[in-house]
């Protein structure tokens, strides 16, 4: 199945994902927090990158390599916290951390994952990050990150 074909915009998967997942986990993805402004600037700035095309001559390099928090990484980026993602797709956790640890980049495991952070050891490697929503409770809190850094 040729994807770009079946799908050739982002508004393409949107619909097809509205439809596919249950009614409350698209509320949860299609959705931002508080009056969403935080959702309509970032959706301004990003309709305001254009691309030029423009005619270059030579060969291009391109280095995209980073250094952060001490520790060199290819691109500057990574797969971000997405909590419940294993209910948008199913093993989506594991699948996410897989790649970016064959890319070399961070996987952040959310506190709402779907997966424990012992499931995931062995997908993410060494680049594995915890996006922490700490509870109240600090016995809680500290089990939760006691377990995190173990895996």
């Amino acid at each position: 199945m040729d994807l770009h074909a079946r799908y050739p915009a982002l508004s393409d998967l949107k619909s097809r994902a509205r439809a596919r997942i249950p009614h409350f986990v698209w509320e949860y993805l299609d959705s931002a927090t508080g009056s969403e402004a935080i959702t309509r600037r970032n959706r301004a700035a990003l309709d305001a990158v254009l691309f030029h095309p423009a005619a270059l001559r030579g060969e291009i390099k391109a280095d995209l390599s980073t250094r952060f928090l001490g520790r060199d990484y290819p691109a500057p980026f990574g797969i971000a916290p997405l909590g419940m993602s294993g209910l948008i797709w199913p093993d989506a956790e594991r699948m996410l951390a897989r790649h970016a640890a064959q890319a070399g980049i961070p996987y952040g495991l959310s506190t709402v994952a779907t997966r424990t952070p012992e499931e995931m050891a062995a997908h993410i490697g060494d680049q594995g990050w915890f996006q922490m929503y700490p509870p109240r409770d600090t016995k809680i809190r500290d089990d939760m990150l006691a377990r995190a850094k173990g895996a």
